[in-house]
């Protein structure tokens, strides 16, 4: 791909929705090639699209002091507002222009366990073919692309399987349907609600066959099924089998920090790492982790950590504090999240590298309410 520098436009003749599309769609399939310069350029035309173009996200910009004037003018991608989660909540967070003219929209819902259980975030996916896209180069990266002895994908998804709007489970199951998973089986053979034993089953057969078990798994049903394998007389995991933890405890259990769930896992399963995934409804990308809890971005997205005591902020210093994503793919809704959890920076390529520590004591973060009137 041609380099993306140079080719950012003014607000007045900000770039067409579909064009920057297309260019993103273009620097996912770019991969690790894409630069941080090519980035930040892609950033910044996202930004100044996004902040007409999505009347939501452009009207809290506002409120919080930007004009188009300001949004013309600037010209570091780190400085870009970003905009609380909490916000698909508030409403249809929609950047015009951008949807794919041949595919149907996918409605997603978070699963509505914060304070507010009667409010549940919607993000409507326009762009379902680049959400695809994104989903799927970001899980090639770490475990390969699909293959006759690849990795095979299995979920143990109990609370989001019973939902027919979880981008989780979507995700998952469309994994599947790209090739991760044996051969002749359906996408949604390889889901296991609460029978633990059919999951084992599906890892042994799965082992039998020459390829790698990567199992998904909510963390409270990954605890029950740590105990259930220690139980059960099988000896520890194999080293094929890749467990991979995400979404918490969901008020199951008590929360546990991380190092208490992976010492349980790897204790119940035998195992010596516990990998996991970072993603949420109003993402269209995950960053994934190896191990130990450090997780990593795709080229296309980028973590930037902001001040633990201003919400506004856009960095911390290299210290811990709240953590705020760039998402390319997010070109249907919006870019630019601040999220409700705690991480910190780690060595390496800049934004691309984290570890999440925890969420913040409240679960809105104080000043998010702007639009709330």
């Amino acid at each position: 791909m041609d380099s993306v520098e140079g080719q950012q436009n003014p607000i007045g003749g900000r770039e067409d929705g579909r064009a920057l599309r297309d260019r993103i769609t273009a620097a996912i399939r770019l991969g690790e090639d894409l630069s941080d310069a090519d980035f930040d350029a892609l950033a910044l035309a996202a930004f100044r699209l996004q902040f007409t173009a999505n009347p939501l996200y452009g009207r809290w910009c506002r409120h919080i002091g930007w004009t188009a004037d300001r949004v013309a003018c600037l010209e570091r991608a780190s400085e870009i507002p970003c905009l609380p989660v909490e916000a698909f909540k508030w409403g249809d967070v929609r950047t015009a222009g951008t949807e794919e003219e041949r595919a149907d929209p996918v409605c997603f819902r978070t699963s509505g366990t914060t304070s507010d259980t009667n409010l549940r975030g919607v993000h409507t996916v326009r762009t379902p073919n680049l959400y695809r896209l994104s989903a799927r180069s970001g899980f090639e990266r770490v475990h390969g692309p699909p293959s006759e002895d690849g990795a095979v994908v299995l979920g143990l998804l109990p609370g989001y399987l019973e939902r027919s709007d979880s981008s989780l489970v979507h995700m998952v199951e469309d994994l599947r349907e790209a090739g991760w998973a044996l051969r002749g089986e359906s996408p949604a053979a390889g889901f296991h609600l609460h029978d633990v034993e059919g999951l084992f089953q599906a890892i042994d057969r799965t082992v039998a066959q020459g390829r790698k078990p990567v199992v998904i798994g909510v963390t409270w049903a990954l605890v029950d099924a740590a105990d259930a394998w220690a139980s059960s007389g099988r000896g520890p995991l194999p080293d094929a089998v890749s467990i991979v933890e995400t979404g918490g405890m969901k008020g199951r259990r008590k929360e546990w920090v991380r190092e208490e769930v992976h010492a349980h896992l790897q204790a119940g399963f035998g195992c010596t790492a516990i990998q996991g995934e970072y993603g949420m409804t109003e993402l269209l990308s995950q960053a994934w982790s190896t191990g130990g809890g450090q997780y990593g971005t795709p080229p296309w997205m980028r973590a930037r950590i902001r001040r633990a005591d201003d919400p506004f902020s856009t960095e911390s210093g290299g210290s811990t504090g709240g953590l705020n994503l760039v998402d390319l793919a997010n070109v249907g809704s919006c870019c630019f999240l601040s999220t409700q959890d705690l991480a910190r920076p780690l060595p390496g390529a800049p934004g691309r590298r984290f570890e999440v520590l925890g969420r913040f004591d409240h679960a809105e973060v104080r000043g998010c309410n702007l639009m709330v009137e």
